[in-house]
């Protein structure tokens, strides 16, 4: 499955939330993927009802579609890098872990969405939670969390520290850490690639456009690391070229927090 005989182009997967907005979820990743120059599939596990302003509906997709979709893009495309998004429940997590467990050296980045930026709820009981730490992690070559979505992935409840957080990711069994978001005013990421640490800053954007962009950030790193990139430079170049999506954003869609524009500006790599 990780083999691509036909040619040299990158295949990609994301699994993940339709976003009816366009600017995040597996809409948001395939506009990624196709920035940083790999084909793009994907598997809807969840639709939302979603604009610029909030989430206002939601509905899980039952998971034999989603083994149904597995399959087919398995089967016949094959994948060379994998990114994991909104985890609806603990059922669906299992499936994930049973198919995705027989990829060979594919990178698997996990992105534990539990709400969105408007704050809405996208899923993650306990249960889902649980199943995170004990079956997606091993598999996940990198997790990319948020400082709140670190914390109660570790259940360190009351940790500041990104360092630590990660430390504790990496001790759950994934490869590597990148807490998002990781300092006052979140500005910069922190990498913790099982061995060191890497803080990775930037200028704060203050463009109100940025509806997307964690999704956007780790389908870059799925792509890149599907590319042959090594981590830490693949790690700081989703971040530089996300920056540059959420200076050159679409301020002109939506009422709220505008989407990224991943279309605008000179790529950093």
């Amino acid at each position: 499955m990780s083999g691509n005989p036909a040619g040299p182009r990158a295949r990609c997967l994301t699994i993940g939330s339709s976003d009816s907005g366009g600017g995040a979820g597996i809409q948001g990743d395939l506009k990624a993927f196709a920035r940083a120059g790999v084909y793009g599939a994907s598997v809807i596990v969840g639709v939302t009802a979603q604009n610029t302003l909030g989430v206002t509906a939601t509905a899980s997709i039952g998971t034999g579609m989603v083994g149904h979709q597995l399959k087919a893009v398995l089967d016949d495309i094959g994948t060379d890098g994998v990114k994991i998004g909104t985890t609806w429940s603990a059922e669906l997590i299992w499936l994930l872990v049973d198919r995705l467990v027989w990829l060979d050296e594919v990178p698997v980045v996990l992105d534990p969405v539990m709400v969105s930026a408007a704050g809405s709820a996208l899923g993650g009981d306990e249960e889902a939670v649980t199943a995170v730490r004990e079956g997606l992690l091993p598999l996940t070559w990198v997790a990319t969390p948020n400082m709140t979505e670190a914390r109660r992935l570790t259940r360190l409840e009351e940790e500041k520290d990104p360092a630590k957080l990660a430390e504790a990711i990496v001790e759950l069994g994934a490869r590597a850490a990148l807490i998002t978001d990781a300092f006052p005013g979140g500005a910069g990421d922190w990498l913790f690639d099982g061995e060191r640490h890497h803080e990775i800053t930037g200028p704060r954007r203050a463009s109100g456009c940025d509806h997307g962009a964690g999704c956007a950030h780790s389908a870059l790193l799925t792509a890149f690391l599907a590319r042959g990139m090594p981590l830490t430079r693949a790690a700081r170049t989703a971040h530089a070229t996300v920056s540059l999506a959420i200076e050159h954003g679409a301020a002109d869609i939506g009422n709220g927090r505008h989407p990224v524009e991943l279309t605008a500006g000179s790529l950093p790599w």
